[in-house]
């Protein structure tokens, strides 16, 4: 698409849109308002429903960012506005038969109260707004106390229902409370909710639903709330590790908790305080085959990790709030990469610290206009140290020792920002404003490779000295670069009928070190309709453009790889241990750009189906198509060519050129339920029929032939033909509460290759002759986790007093084997086995404190 036909696009949308909500529906009108705690704070991701006085739903939202929401009611008659939220009292208040402005101010409740929360009866409500669309995953503060999370790390739980193949460069994008973020910046308990998939098609994100996390972080309290957990697990309850001879000794202690209040006597000034500290012994399988004979052995695994952050708010009144806050993290790590080929002694040790601080500020401009800005600094440390020194061997498909040549030191200064107008006028919505995903300076340090890598075909080829390869690296490796990333973003939000909300926006995209930012205009649109006058049908669909982000690996490889700053000198067929005039016989290699490169973008849309089955229940049915234009890779532009195994330009090396050549294909069907079965379950489950092919799987994506790297089309690296997911709840009386995850995968496909460089290109990518890309088919997944839990009063005034938590959780019940290592290599003793897999049946025992 030109830069034109999407600008023209957009407009003619948006004026179409204008147009339309001058037409509204006479029969209904905009009820509007915002939710509001008690000292005044605006309340963001509260549930707002219109109920009859039966109790019917005939309209449902969620206030946004700043508290604000809009909903739908009938113009005339008498109807109860219902608000809840998780930690405040339930509010029902009559809504007049003129009324179209309303301030709703919440309860805090008590520890152990029961309310109704996003996530159970409220979240399943078919809607024709937008961002409610019933095929998101939805978690909120209580269904996360109630389902079995390993580690507390709610992010891998809901990670389950990604799209990979959505990612991008950069990898999952996580969202913490409006703007892009590397971490939540508080510990789980004073995680509120995360969500999945919702409004996938926003321009004011930058990557797809299916591609992002989006977590909102508790705020500051007028009263005195906090919590304390422990988690505890050990391999003495645990099934035995696949793979290991004998069960290994590993134990994780994990203390966690947070804690909110005044800091004033007015309750307009607050803090969050949150804590953790986290100890894991683990143990890494090794599988690696020796001409000695095969190796099967543990090796520890010890990883420490510690977090600590505080925050301030002030609340001025009628809607304006302050924060500030400061983060502190810190992780050591052990034996890091040891396990299934990789022996101990080629691991390394890694130390890790961050330091972050954050501002937000809501300033309500008027009735109609508000204004959020928000923004992070921080700086982050990484060093990654080799256990030993000695020349890395790498053997294809059977082990890989001698050292890791692993060391580098990364660190990083940089910000992250928002600001964002929102105006509403009646039926209409407009956001506008700038986000900052990344202003950066980088510096790295790389000392990998010093003492070089031989790699080797196979162990006979290993026994007999004859390495197909080895590389080394030498001068300085020490580079700096101003990485900057910024966004503009519009959106508007038209309700043209009781029956249909339309939401059109365009997102401007610009990142330095690439040339083409002028075409980096994205348009995305949304829409969901109600055909009949019941509303228990919607059609939802929707479409856009995104573009993705470089990240830092290019542009350090750039950088030092420039012939002459870090040398990197790949010798073919060297003796075995290679001599200096070897080495100096050989011409440096280099990374390179291509010249025609640009930011790869992907054209996502999608339409479907959402039905209520029940009051508490929805079912929805949605088809969506992914084409991938421009992705990345890598390939050898001094690839030798023909017989002759001679490089074309004799004064250069490999010549590593990213390029932008690549592309993908997807089509999926979901299928998702989300509500309540019965009277005691709760939960959502998830089916995806889908296929998705590729010629690259990222920048660092190499083809098999470097002269004909669209024959590298097949199964993306990702593909799961099938994936059936399920998070429930059930409560049984008062007794204790139950908590279900349910996973079921067919395979990912695996590459099948010769082992050696057939080609002599330097890399063992090769495979066998007629053979496709991910011809072979790995082993599908299977994971069922538990968890049973009882609350205890910890004093006889039960409404008020503290309440304990005791949990129970028991993750891979079944104790089906996960494989995870799957080796394509032909030459491999294990050619066609798998050498790793997840964890076995584990138990983990929590205790909790809230008050």
């Amino acid at each position: 698409m030109s830069l034109w036909f999407r600008v023209l696009f957009v407009c003619g949308v948006l004026g179409a849109a204008g147009f339309c909500a001058q037409a509204i529906d006479a029969q209904t009108r905009t009820v509007s308002g915002t939710v509001q705690d008690p000292s005044g704070a605006l309340v963001p991701g509260a549930t707002v429903q219109v109920l009859t006085e039966r109790g019917d739903v005939i309209g449902h939202t969620i206030s946004d960012s700043s508290g604000v929401f809009h909903v739908q009611a009938p113009a005339r008659g008498r109807y109860v506005l219902d608000v809840t939220e998780t930690g405040f009292r339930e509010v029902k208040q009559p809504l007049s038969a003129n009324g179209t402005r309303v301030k709703v101010v919440l309860a805090v409740a008590a520890a152990d109260e029961v309310v109704t929360v996003e996530g159970s009866d409220s979240s399943a409500q078919v809607s024709t707004e937008i961002g409610q669309n019933q095929n998101g995953n939805t978690v909120d503060r209580d269904a996360l106390d109630q389902l079995p999370v390993f580690d507390e790390d709610y992010i891998a739980t809901l990670s389950r229902f990604l799209n990979p193949d959505a990612t991008g460069t950069n990898g999952v994008t996580l969202v913490v409370n409006g703007i892009e973020a590397n971490g939540p910046g508080v510990t789980p308990s004073a995680v509120t909710s995360v969500k999945i998939n919702q409004n996938p098609y926003s321009a004011l994100f930058s990557r797809p639903g299916r591609a992002r996390i989006e977590i909102t972080t508790a705020g500051g309290t007028p009263q005195l709330h906090g919590s304390a957990n422990f988690m505890y697990r050990n391999s003495v309850f645990d099934a035995k590790r696949p793979f290991a001879k004998n069960k290994p000794n590993e134990e994780r202690t994990y203390y966690e908790g947070s804690l909110t209040g005044p800091l004033a006597r007015n309750g307009k000034t607050t803090f969050l305080l949150a804590l953790d500290d986290d100890s894991d012994n683990q143990q890494s399988v090794v599988v690696a085959a020796l001409p000695t004979g095969q190796v099967n052995e543990t090796a520890p695994y010890p990883v420490h990790h510690y977090f600590l952050s505080g925050r301030g708010f002030h609340n001025y009144g009628k809607g304006d709030q302050f924060w500030i806050g400061y983060s502190y993290e810190h992780r050591t790590v052990e034996n890091q990469g040891v396990g299934g080929n990789v022996l101990p002694e080629a691991g390394t040790n890694a130390i890790f610290f961050e330091h972050e601080v954050n501002v937000a500020d809501t300033h309500v401009l008027s009735p109609t206009l508000v204004n959020q800005i928000h923004f992070l600094i921080g700086h982050y440390d990484s060093k990654t140290q080799s256990i030993n020194d000695e020349p890395q061997i790498a053997v294809s498909g059977a082990f890989v020792g001698g050292g890791a040549q692993a060391d580098i030191r990364r660190t990083e200064y940089h910000t992250e920002g928002t600001e964002m107008m929102t105006w509403t006028r009646g039926t209409q919505e407009i956001k506008f404003g700038m986000d900052v995903p990344d202003i950066s300076r980088r510096g790295y340090d790389d000392f990998t490779n010093l003492k070089g890598t031989y790699s080797f075909a196979s162990l006979a080829a290993y026994e007999s000295d004859t390495p197909y390869s080895y590389v080394v690296q030498q001068g300085n490796g020490h580079v700096t670069f101003l990485e900057k990333n910024l966004a503009g973003v519009f959106e508007d939000t038209v309700r043209m009928s009781a029956k249909l909300q339309v939401a059109a926006g365009v997102r401007y995209y610009w990142q330095n070190y690439f040339g083409d930012s002028p075409r980096h205009v994205a348009p995305r649109l949304s829409f969901a309709y109600a055909p009949w006058k019941q509303g228990h049908t919607v059609i939802r669909g929707g479409g856009g453009i995104f573009f993705d982000r470089s990240g830092p690996s290019p542009l350090w490889d750039l950088r030092r790889f420039n012939g002459v700053q870090l040398r990197r000198y790949l010798v073919e067929d060297p003796g075995y241990p290679a001599t200096q005039a070897e080495i100096a016989a050989e011409p440096t290699s280099v990374v390179t750009l291509d010249p025609r490169a640009r930011i790869p973008y992907s054209a996502l849309y999608g339409v479907g189906v959402e039905q209520q089955l029940t009051a508490r229940s929805s079912l929805a049915v949605n088809y969506s198509g992914a084409r991938g234009i421009d992705s990345f890779r890598s390939v050898d532009a001094n690839a030798p060519m023909g017989a002759t195994a001679a490089r074309p330009n004799a004064a250069l090396g490999q010549n590593r050129q990213i390029q932008s050549e690549g592309s993908m294909k997807s089509n999926s069907l979901e299928v998702n339920f989300r509500g309540r079965i019965g009277t005691f379950f709760t939960g959502q489950a998830q089916y995806v029929l889908s296929k998705t092919y590729n010629n690259t799987s990222g920048v660092t994506y190499f083809p098999a032939n470097s002269y004909a790297p669209n024959a590298d089309w097949a199964r993306s690296d990702n593909d799961r033909r099938q994936k059936f997911d399920l998070l429930g709840s059930f409560n049984v009386r008062e007794w204790f509460r139950f908590g279900t995850a349910l996973s079921t995968y067919s395979g990912m496909p695996v590459n099948v290759t010769t082992g050696n460089d057939d080609n002599h290109d330097g890399l063992a990518l090769d495979r066998p002759a007629g053979v496709p890309r991910n011809s072979m088919h790995g082993p599908g997944y299977l994971d069922l986790d538990m968890n049973v839990s009882r609350d205890f009063a910890l004093t006889r005034r039960k409404e008020k007093g503290p309440v304990a938590t005791v949990a129970v959780n028991a993750f891979n019940v079944l104790n089906h084997q996960n494989d995870t290592t799957y080796v394509g290599v032909v030459t491999s003793p294990y050619f066609g086995r798998a050498v790793a897999a997840q964890a076995p049946r584990m138990m983990q025992l929590n205790v909790g404190v809230k008050f």
